[in-house]
C-alpha cells in the first residue's frame, strides 16, 4: 500500500490487512482503532460544550479537544508510516509513537470523564475501550518485534 490509507475506502484497508504481506498489519489497525476512539472523545467533549445546560469553561473543553486532535494526528501519521516506512522504523519507532498517542488518549478520557453526562458516557466509554485495546495490541507488537 503506497500513499495515505486515509484517502482510500475503509474496505481497502480491510483488504490490505487480510493480504499475505507484512504491511499493513496490527500496528496500522490499532492506530486506526485508537483514532476512532479519539474521535468519540472529541464528539463527547464537543456535544457537552454545546449543551445549553453546560456550565463549565468552554476554553477548557476546547483545549481538551485540541489535545485529542494532536494525538489523533500522531495516530494518523503512525498508521500511514507503518504501511509505508522501512522495516527498521516499523519495528520500534512507529509502534512506540502510536502506543504513546493511544496512552495519552486514555489519559484524556480520564480527564474528560467528570464533564461527560447522559448518553455521551457510552461514547466516552467506547473511546476508552478502543484506546485501551489499541494500546495493548501495539505493545504486543513492540514486544514481538524485539530481537
Amino acid at each position: 500500500m503506497s500513499g495515505s490509507i486515509w484517502n482510500r475506502p475503509l474496505e481497502s484497508l480491510c483488504d490490505g490487512l487480510a493480504a499475505p504481506k507484512s504491511a499493513p498489519a496490527a500496528v496500522t489497525a490499532s492506530a486506526v482503532s485508537a483514532r476512532f476512539g479519539l474521535a468519540l472523545l472529541i464528539k463527547a467533549l464537543d456535544v457537552t460544550r454545546r449543551r445549553k445546560t453546560f456550565s463549565g469553561d468552554p476554553a477548557q473543553i476546547e483545549a481538551m479537544i485540541e489535545a485529542a486532535r494532536a494525538e489523533s494526528a500522531k495516530l494518523t501519521q503512525a498508521a500511514d508510516d507503518d504501511t509505508n516506512a522501512d522495516p527498521d522504523r516499523r519495528r520500534s519507532e512507529i509502534p512506540t509513537i502510536a502506543a504513546q498517542a493511544a496512552e495519552a488518549g486514555l489519559a484524556q478520557c480520564v480527564d474528560a470523564r467528570p464533564l461527560i453526562t447522559g448518553p455521551l458516557v457510552a461514547d466516552l466509554e467506547a473511546a476508552v475501550l478502543l484506546l485501551d485495546a489499541a494500546h495493548r495490541a501495539i505493545l504486543l507488537c513492540l514486544e514481538a518485534n524485539q530481537p
